[in-house]
């Protein structure tokens, strides 16, 4: 199963705190209305693996109550533990995983609120392949005007789990030339590439005013998104 394969320790607590509903005369307390408890979801939802073994503390959220105890199971082809609060922290050991369970899987979280209450909420829970495009992106030449074209040139990569992982081109994968003007916060869309048989994004731009350039993968439902590094081009008068 994904779990076992992943080395993931589970550790089952067990026990309730018994509280005592006696008052101080001798008398019998009305018991307290239940808490309400509303699930808001759990983080992280979606785990990027990479070539190396990787570490995340997950959390559920919730409103309206306080969080006595807490779980996350998968519940495709069965049901199976992600993880607890008990012990929160996971790792995904990419050399005992396969590429064919990345994907999105549906979770359901059960929550034991502080007065025993049980509430349920269902979710989706991903497991990605990391993408990279490295230190590989580049654009130029330097020094530009306007009107000049740039070439742009980056290669998309993606980890192949199991055995020694390594990483290896992703071809035909749309990318991003993306383009931040000097004096804007906002990267936006120059144009659509796709990465070829080698997994290398290589086109042309036209220079049109000073900024700061990029590539930006999107991710799907087995692979996570990629960014590059930046190039900043600052046009000469």
């Amino acid at each position: 199963s994904l779990i076992r394969r992943s080395r993931v320790a589970m550790l089952v607590t067990a026990g309730a705190i018994a509280l005592s509903t006696v008052t101080a005369g001798g008398a019998q307390a009305v018991p307290a209305a239940p808490e309400k408890c509303t699930i808001k979801g759990f983080t992280p939802s979606t785990f990027v693996v990479g070539a190396t073994d990787t570490e995340r503390e997950f959390r559920v959220q919730t409103s309206g109550c306080r969080q006595k105890n807490w779980r996350i199971d998968l519940v495709d082809g069965g049901t199976t533990n992600l993880v607890r609060k008990a012990k929160p922290l996971i790792t995904f050991v990419p050399s005992e995983l396969d590429n064919s369970m990345a994907g999105t899987y549906r979770a359901q979280i059960v929550v034991k609120s502080t007065d025993n209450q049980i509430t349920k909420k269902k979710a989706l829970f991903s497991l990605v392949r990391e993408a990279t495009f490295g230190d590989t992106f580049s654009i130029g030449p330097e020094p530009a005007v306007e009107g000049d074209t740039l070439n742009v040139v980056g290669k998309l990569q993606r980890v192949s789990w199991g055995g020694e992982p390594f990483f290896a081109p992703y071809v035909n994968r749309r990318v991003q030339v993306q383009f931040r003007a000097v004096g804007t916060k906002t990267f936006k869309k120059v144009k659509t590439v796709r990465t070829d048989a080698d997994g290398d994004v290589i086109t042309t731009v036209t220079a049109d005013k000073s900024g700061t350039w990029r590539l930006r993968f999107a991710g799907n439902a087995a692979t996570g998104p990629a960014t590059s590094t930046t190039n900043g081009i600052k046009l000469d008068s």
